[in-house]
């Protein structure tokens, strides 16, 4: 009867000192927060990415319209695969994949008849055009040049919808000029 007594009285006290101790606590409640809280913190990097690399992109865009619009890229007979290089050239290696990248170049009339991406580079059921155009323009011409880069998103792995296509978000840079007079 004594060691059932001692038993029961160790036990007690055992569960008492259990409860007072807080060592493990901050531990848990952390286990509870973590993954929200380095969903939120990857989600953000990403985003911020996302939005740097396109000012690259639309900077390689400018530069490389630039050729289309001192007549360069006339004068050297450019097509789409001469553009897409161009504009890779202008990103680092590590970021360019001429394969991601959908161009639209274009010669129109008058600026207001100037196209968006969406009205360009999208099919009827709003799906992207995997096919590129690029139109050759002279002298004078005004001309819209429309680029997609298809830039790949690690949180979409996550469901976290900041993707437009699967695991794609689209990257789109527009300009619009009109051509140097050239010779």
């Amino acid at each position: 009867m004594r060691l059932i007594k001692a038993f029961v009285a160790r036990t007690l006290k055992a569960r008492r000192s259990f409860r007072r101790d807080q060592r493990g606590t901050t531990a848990i409640e952390f286990s509870f927060v973590a993954i929200p809280f380095f969903l939120v913190v990857f989600g953000i990097i990403e985003v911020g990415l996302s939005h740097f690399v396109n000012r690259m992109v639309d900077n390689a865009v400018i530069s490389a319209s630039r050729m289309i619009r001192t007549g360069q890229a006339s004068n050297a007979s450019y097509d789409e695969e001469d553009f897409k290089s161009d504009i890779c050239g202008f990103l680092p290696d590590f970021l360019c994949s001429m394969d991601r990248i959908v161009v639209d170049v274009e010669k129109i009339d008058s600026f207001d008849l100037a196209k968006s991406p969406s009205e360009s580079l999208y099919d009827d059921d709003g799906e992207l055009k995997e096919d590129s155009n690029y139109e050759e323009s002279g002298s004078g011409d005004i001309v819209v040049v429309n680029v997609i880069y298809r830039w790949p998103m690690i949180t979409a792995l996550l469901a976290l919808d900041m993707a437009d296509n699967g695991s794609e978000r689209y990257l789109t840079s527009t300009v619009v000029f009109r051509n140097e007079p050239w010779n």
